[in-house]
């Protein structure tokens, strides 16, 4: 599993949203440049964040985007398998069929444990955090 960098701009430019949560609109400009999101990319990416509900954009000459959800709410998980799908650290624990051994492989237990840990933290750290700079210890 490697999360792509796709997940890893939109987590930077929902960050820079956040770090402007309630204020106007930037554009995607704007926002390339200060997230450091190549800009070919920006368009991308606000197009799937706003899908989810997170990001609204307006066109027109006071247009641009800013963040439309409580960066509070939206986790590294969320916008990780919003970009990439759901986290899978092997495939045995993707799914049905996905695995000769299934619940008699003596490695399944250890996946779902390391598995389990990955999620939590990813879970534990929100967009607001990081705009914040409050990470998990």
């Amino acid at each position: 599993m490697v999360i792509t960098r796709k997940a890893e701009y939109a987590i930077v430019a929902l960050v820079a949203m956040a770090r402007q949560y309630g204020d106007e609109y930037v554009s995607s400009r704007q926002l390339a440049a200060q997230a450091g999101v190549p800009a070919n990319l920006i368009a991308q990416i606000v197009a799937e964040l706003k899908r989810a509900g997170w990001v609204d954009a307006q066109r027109g000459p006071n247009g641009g985007i800013r963040l439309a959800h409580d960066p509070r709410q939206i986790t590294l998980r969320h916008v990780i398998e919003l970009i990439d799908g759901p986290l899978g650290l092997t495939r045995c624990l993707a799914g049905k069929g996905s695995c000769e051994g299934g619940d008699s492989c003596q490695l399944r237990g250890i996946w779902v444990e390391a598995q389990s840990k990955m999620l939590e933290v990813l879970e534990s750290v929100s967009i607001d955090d990081l705009a914040r700079a409050k990470l998990p210890s």
